[in-house]
C-alpha cells in the first residue's frame, strides 16, 4: 500500500482505508458488514436538475435514493464501526464524447469524524457530520433517524419486510463534486471538479435482500436549529414526493478500498 499523508502531516504518514500501517493488513473480501436500508421516492425530473453541475441531466425515472448504511467490523478502524446516510440521484453524464451513467451523490452524512476526513481529502466525497443512532426495532417496524445536535432533521421507518430476490441492477458509476475552497481568497475554489467512483464493488457479496412499505419525514430546520446544514436540509426537504418507488433492506460484507477513485477525465474508457 502506498502511504497517504493528510493533516497534521509532519507526523508521517496516516493509516486509514487505503494504507494500513505496517504489520497490519485489511481483509477487503470480509471486511466491512454493511446492513443498508433504502428508500427511493418518485419526483419530478425538474426538481433534481437544479441541483446537478453542468453536464449532468436526469437518468430514467427520475427519484431520489436514500440509504441508511451501519458498517459493522471494519478492518481499517480496528474492528469498530459507524454509521451513514447517503442521498443519491439517478443521472447521466456527458463528458468529452462520452455518456456515463450512474448516481450523483450531492451528500453524504455520517457518525465518525475519521472517515469524513479521509473521504473529503482523498475522494472528494461530500461528506459531513451527523448523529446517526442506531436503529430502532419495534414489533415489525424499523427506524432509523439523523439529528444534529439534538435536532432530528430525517427519520425513515420500513414495515413488514419480506425476503426478495437479491437485486440484480448492472453497477454503475457514482458521481461527486469535489470543491477545495482557496485559502485567503474567499468565494474561490483551489479545485472544482467531477470525481467519480468506478462502477462495481467486486469484492462485496450481498446476502440478504428484504422489500418493505416505507415512509420518509424531513424535519423543518431554521437557521439557528442547524446554522452549517440549514440549507441543505430545506433543499431536500423541498423536492416533490409522488410515491415510493421501491424500498427495502440489505445485508452484504466485504467491499473495495476506494482507491480507483478519479477525476472524471481520468476515468478508464470501458
Amino acid at each position: 500500500m502506498t502511504p497517504t499523508y493528510r493533516m497534521p502531516v509532519v507526523f508521517g504518514p496516516t493509516a486509514g482505508p487505503r494504507y494500513a500501517p505496517p504489520g497490519v493488513s485489511y481483509a477487503l473480501h470480509a471486511s466491512p458488514k454493511r446492513r443498508t436500508a433504502y428508500i427511493r421516492l418518485l419526483t419530478d425530473a425538474s426538481a433534481l436538475e437544479r441541483w446537478l453541475p453542468p453536464g449532468f441531466s436526469v437518468r430514467g425515472t427520475p427519484m431520489v435514493s436514500i440509504e441508511h448504511t451501519a458498517l459493522t467490523e471494519i478492518d481499517w478502524l480496528a474492528g469498530r464501526g459507524y454509521n451513514m446516510l447517503a442521498v443519491k440521484f439517478p443521472v447521466f453524464l456527458q463528458h468529452d464524447g462520452r455518456q456515463l451513467a450512474g448516481w450523483f451523490q450531492p451528500v453524504i452524512w455520517e457518525n465518525m469524524a475519521d472517515p469524513i476526513i479521509s473521504g473529503r481529502e482523498e475522494l472528494g466525497f461530500n461528506k459531513i457530520f451527523a448523529q446517526l443512532p442506531p436503529e430502532r426495532v419495534s414489533q415489525a417496524s424499523h427506524v432509523w433517524t439523523a439529528e444534529w445536535e439534538g435536532f432530528r432533521f430525517l427519520e425513515i421507518t420500513l414495515k413488514d419486510l419480506q425476503p426478495a430476490e437479491l437485486p440484480a441492477d448492472a453497477p454503475l458509476h457514482l458521481f461527486h463534486q469535489q470543491y477545495m475552497p482557496r485559502v485567503g481568497t474567499l468565494g474561490q475554489a483551489e479545485s472544482s471538479h467531477v470525481v467519480v467512483t468506478p462502477a462495481g464493488n467486486r469484492q462485496m457479496t450481498v446476502t440478504e435482500h428484504h422489500r418493505a412499505s416505507a415512509t420518509l419525514q424531513w424535519g423543518d430546520p431554521a437557521w439557528s436549529d442547524m446554522p452549517t446544514q440549514f440549507q441543505i436540509v430545506q433543499a431536500l426537504r423541498g423536492i416533490p414526493v409522488h410515491g415510493v418507488q421501491s424500498a427495502g433492506m440489505l445485508m452484504a460484507y466485504g467491499g473495495k478500498d476506494l482507491s480507483d477513485q478519479c477525476r472524471v477525465e481520468d476515468l478508464p474508457v470501458a
